[in-house]
């Protein structure tokens, strides 16, 4: 489908068929995208010539959400058809589909401040939400780009009748050099997370005892 037709029906049918189909494998397999992050290269077959068959609900088990890659789709020249980034393969894993209609997250993630007699509940993400594999590659994250002892807890906060959720990391703008440092920090780990996650950064400190080590 030519790019200028992709709408949002073509968009839902791809994303809905894209986990089943078959794919074979590029050379090298893993390339460094543009972001720095690792990606398993999959290209359309070939018409008329054997390959092996790459699906990424299969390739998402056996090695992607473990290693912590990316999916990139008919890389070449000119840009690539599709990039999944590993958060992406992550919600696939988790829900078994790239398409996520409601969430308790907060669709509001720019507003990191919690004020005073806010209402919040604190505790720690479930496998469900932060599966151990995941856990473990956000912690050498971290600690490859200086963060020593990694920390997340999963804050509720009641905001009217609505009750919403931020993943919370014990990362702060006085761990680095500048604002924007930190800022750039926060949205490369969106990398390794569902898209409709929301992320803020809180002082270890506040929250007493809710954090615990990745």
């Amino acid at each position: 489908m030519p790019r200028e037709e992709r709408d949002e029906d073509w968009l839902h049918r791809f994303l809905t068929d894209l986990p089943a189909a078959s794919f074979r494998c590029g050379d090298p397999q893993i390339i460094a995208g543009p972001d720095g992050f690792p990606y398993f290269q999959l290209f359309l077959p070939e018409p008329g010539t054997e390959f092996q068959s790459f699906v990424i609900e299969r390739m998402k088990d056996d090695f992607l959400i473990e290693r912590g890659y990316g999916v990139i789709i008919n890389s070449g020249a000119e840009q690539p058809e599709w990039v999944l980034s590993y958060g992406d393969i992550l919600n696939l894993h988790l829900n078994n589909s790239f398409l996520v209609t409601e969430s308790a997250f907060n669709i509001d993630s720019s507003d990191e401040v919690v004020k005073e007699q806010e209402e919040v509940m604190i505790g720690q993400p479930s496998a469900y939400i932060l599966p151990a594999e995941t856990r473990k590659l956000l912690k050498d994250f971290f600690e490859l780009n200086g963060i020593p002892d990694p920390m997340v807890l999963l804050m509720m906060r009641k905001q009217g009748d609505k009750v919403t959720q931020d993943l919370a990391f014990n990362i702060t703008p006085a761990l680095f050099e500048s604002e924007v440092h930190y800022r750039n920090m926060m949205q490369t780990v969106t990398w390794y997370l569902p898209r409709h996650y929301s992320i803020i950064g809180l002082n270890d400190e506040v929250m007493e005892k809710g954090f615990m080590p990745l």
